[in-house]
């Protein structure tokens, strides 16, 4: 039998602590189109096809009739969990701000892996392309991996994206690393942000951003990048990347992907346990949602060297 934690424990909000994994997470909410639908299916309906216009004959005949075709990019929704336990002994020692330190941490955790949904997502896009029946149905990727990431490179991808007609925002996460490189360049590091100030990455003050010819490029924390041979953990020493590999990132249009979590909780459940020795608190976050890729055609997967300081542009 459990019983719930009292309320002055879970209210305590302080924050004085010093935290060692600052990735607030949560940082790509808002950047993909929301779906439909329950039960755990969420659904995303796709128009595709030519709709004809023409010229009127001024005879009495049959109009001539576009057939658009109607798709649904359909994905269940998965569930996770968070969970952590709490001894009353250790709880008795702790001041008000590690008690509030530990759902901070829980809070990121579920933030985190909601951010990694959406990334693992277009990663299975990139390499397993799309069902619709209408082409495209694979996504470009640009950059071999054997070159630093270049001005040249964000602007063919951001072209590609543009020029399917396409009116919605266009986002780009980068590491700090490339942030760095391409702000050697005049044109690039004069650039301010213009998107949505309301953005969860547009209202951190530690999140460096910029528009750069209507894309919002923004730098996320190292643990971002785990996609590629230079990955995130696989460099030496205190180093997060190995400069001897790549990064795999992703650019894309907010229609293009599709996120949606049916329930999502972050803050930390905590109940006691008194069948169990000294009636330990169990604290839980959880949520239910799933990611999808939908446009192809809306999606670059760019993929340069890995790095850890700029170099200048000869």
């Amino acid at each position: 039998m459990t019983a719930q934690a009292p309320n002055w424990y879970k209210e305590l909000i302080r924050a004085q602590i010093r935290e060692r994994n600052k990735v607030r997470g949560g940082l790509l909410d808002d950047t993909m189109t929301r779906g439909d639908g329950g039960a755990g299916k969420i659904k995303f309906p796709v128009v595709g096809g030519e709709i004809l216009i023409y010229k009127l004959s001024g005879a009495i005949q049959k109009v001539k009739t576009s057939s658009p075709s109607l798709s649904m990019v359909e994905v269940a929704a998965e569930d996770f969990e968070g969970a952590a336990w709490m001894r009353v002994q250790d709880f008795r020692k702790q001041g008000p701000s590690e008690q509030s330190a530990v759902g901070k941490e829980m809070q990121k955790a579920i933030r985190f892996k909601r951010d990694t949904l959406k990334i693992d997502a277009m990663n299975a896009f990139a390499t397993n392309g799309s069902s619709l029946p209408d082409a495209p149905t694979t996504i470009d990727t640009i950059g071999d991996g054997t070159t630093t990431i270049d001005l040249i490179d964000v602007i063919q991808a951001r072209s590609a994206i543009a020029g399917t007609g396409s009116e919605e925002d266009i986002y780009y996460p980068i590491p700090e690393a490339w942030m760095d490189q391409l702000e050697m360049y005049k044109e690039f590091s004069n650039m301010d942000y213009i998107g949505d100030k309301d953005m969860p990455f547009a209202r951190m003050s530690n999140v460096r951003k910029r528009t750069f010819r209507g894309v919002h490029l923004f730098t996320l924390p190292d643990k971002y990048f785990y996609l590629g041979t230079g990955k995130f953990g696989s460099g030496s020493g205190n180093l997060p990347y190995d400069t001897d590999g790549y990064l795999d990132t992703f650019m894309w249009t907010k229609d293009a992907m599709g996120a949606e979590m049916e329930w999502n909780q972050e803050d930390m459940s905590i109940s006691m346990h008194p069948e169990m020795e000294g009636t330990p608190m169990l604290g839980k976050v959880g949520l239910s949602g799933a990611a999808v890729g939908i446009l192809p055609e809306g999606v670059k997967r760019l993929r340069f060297k890995a790095q850890h300081r700029a170099t200048r542009p000869a």
